[in-house]
């Protein structure tokens, strides 16, 4: 990995590793829409609200530029393997971030509804949640 790149990826680790400390500060709202999902992930505390506004696109400049984490874990492996099949439009608002996130391919609808419900983990759990691989959606 190139120093540039180390750096970046350094960054966002560190602003993860901080959104899981605080995690009990942060509220998340999952809705499944027929093609994926729509979240909403936001924080009465300013600087909680910002660290969730910068970490949000940046993890999509990661899905699009192919620039993977978590590789230790299966369901982040196959949302990276299927980046390009994954549409996510990012909204910022005052206190967080609204996604909607879908696919027209329904094994990556399933993905993406499994990774909601990983990041939500997070949310309730922080560092709990974290240091153990998210369940892979079932077959169809």
């Amino acid at each position: 990995m190139d120093p540039e790149r180390r750096t970046g990826h350094r960054h966002d680790q560190s602003v993860f590793h901080r959104l899981l400390d605080r995690h009990a500060a942060i509220q998340r709202r999952v809705e499944r829409i027929e093609d994926g999902i729509r979240t909403v992930t936001t924080s009465d505390d300013p600087e909680v609200a910002q660290l969730i506004r910068e970490h949000v696109p940046a993890m999509h400049r990661r899905l699009q530029e192919g620039f993977p984490l978590r590789r230790w874990d299966p369901l982040y492996v196959a949302i990276f393997s299927a980046r390009d099949r994954i549409r996510m439009a990012i909204d910022l608002l005052p206190d967080g971030v609204r996604v909607i996130e879908t696919s027209d391919d329904p094994e990556v609808v399933r993905i993406i509804r499994a990774h909601g419900e990983a990041v939500t983990a997070f949310v309730r759990h922080g560092h709990a949640a974290a240091r153990h691989p998210a369940p892979l959606p079932e077959q169809a």
